[in-house]
């Protein structure tokens, strides 16, 4: 699963015995009803769900909903497939409680979706409500008239007649890549500029274009919205 932000500098394992400990780089936490332990490549690891409830309790809220998006994510062509639910999150989250960091992993769970297809789309929807932009319906879908297919939309807000691309180019040449486009990339990168017009054709909607330079830098991201038309609630 991705890592947004800084890596640690430590490794936390489980515990054996009933106490935990930190030395040379390695901590070890005691944790009850930790779930299955699985097998990876011969070293042994705790289920996704632990793994994640764990994250979102000590790292950063931005790193842990990255990872917890990804997980969830449910590839819409493909065989690929989610590695688990919020539903099943939400029962393991319930079934722990009291615990320390309960409400981070609260934090976490109160946003997460299975629709975001990348941890930039993850990291943009933190940045529209760290400035008080009205929350966004995710993968909006738009008919190609032209194409007779459907445009799915990383954010839209039918209200102000804005929608809003994450990554720009990028992202389109690396999922084309994985669906087994083999075009030249000028090709695609001209096939999602034609896209881009249908749409807008389609809806009369204003388009802004970002990407994780952008992003990152939340004042540029916050630019881009307002002059796409997008207002601040709050």
């Amino acid at each position: 699963m991705p890592i947004v932000g800084a890596v640690p500098e430590h490794v936390t394992v489980l515990a054996k015995g009933a106490s935990g400990r930190r030395r040379n780089g390695v901590v070890e936490i005691v944790r009850g009803g930790a779930g299955r332990i699985l097998t990876a490549e011969g070293v042994w690891t705790t289920e996704p769900i632990q793994t994640l409830i764990e994250v979102a309790r000590t790292r950063p809220l931005l790193t842990a909903l990255a990872m917890t998006d990804a997980a969830l994510f449910r590839p819409r062509f493909g065989t690929g497939e989610a590695q688990c639910t919020v539903e099943q999150l939400q029962e393991v989250y319930a079934g722990m409680l009291p615990f320390p960091g309960s409400r981070r992993v609260a934090a976490v769970l109160d946003r997460a979706t299975d629709l975001a297809e990348t941890p930039l789309e993850t990291l943009s929807r933190l940045r529209f409500e760290e400035f008080g932009f009205p929350a966004p319906v995710l993968q909006w879908s738009v008919v190609r008239p032209r194409r007779r297919s459907v445009a799915f939309l990383d954010f839209a807000w039918p209200e102000y007649r804005v929608w809003g691309e994450a990554d720009g180019d990028g992202k389109y040449l690396g999922t084309a890549r994985r669906n087994g486009d083999r075009r030249p990339v000028q090709e695609i990168v001209a096939d999602e500029k034609g896209r881009e017009n249908e749409v807008r054709a389609a809806t009369g909607w204003a388009c802004a274009r970002w990407d994780w330079s952008e992003a990152w830098n939340a004042r540029l991201l916050r630019d881009i919205l307002i002059e796409a038309g997008l207002p601040r609630l709050r």
